[in-house]
Order: C-alpha cells, then structure tokens, then sequence
C-alpha cells in the first residue's frame, strides 16, 4: 500500500459496519439552548471502574459558538460491563433523545 493510499485511507469516512464502535448522546446548553451532538467512542473513551466492573466516561462539551455561548456542560456516564449504557449526567444542560432535538 502507497503512501497516498494510506493517508486516503486515514482521512475518508468509515466503512459502513464501523459504526458499532460509536455511542451518540445529544445535549442542550442550559444557557442558550443549543443542541450539541457528542461522540462517545466505546474502544478508546470509557474508562474501567474495577471495583464496580462497570466503565465511566467524564465528557466536558463546549457548542460551535454560534450564539455566542461557550458553556461548558460536564457529562458522565456509566456503561456496565458489556457496554450497555446505566446512567448518564449532564451538569450546565441536559441529555436530550434525537427525536427532542
């Protein structure tokens, strides 16, 4: 494989089926209302918490700025042992579903 092959390959968007690597959680600022749409990568974000045998991920989420409003919103959530989401907390805004945004 070329080197321009490999730098293609680094930079074009993932294959189809890699998406199941990928959790999304959508946030509302508190301040202005913006919607932030967050990516929580199962392999590389979450963290093992061994006393529980579940994993956290700590998520500070600033908007693009467009109205002007960089509050930071602090987000956690737990995933069990399989990687199945148990609780999530959003402080300075809110965990929102899709279909709310």
């Amino acid at each position: 494989m070329s080197f321009a092959d490999r730098l293609r390959k680094l930079f074009s968007p993932p294959s189809p089926g890699a998406g199941d690597r990928a959790y999304w959680v959508h946030v509302r600022c508190r301040r202005c209302g913006e919607v932030i749409p967050v990516r929580i990568d199962l392999l590389n974000d979450l963290s093992p918490d061994y006393d529980s045998g579940q994993y956290v991920v700590h998520k500070t989420v600033v908007g693009d700025g467009k109205n002007r409003c960089f509050q930071r919103i602090e987000l956690a959530l737990t995933f069990d042992g399989t990687k199945r989401l148990l609780s999530q907390e959003a402080t300075g805004g809110e965990v929102i579903t899709e279909a709310t945004a």
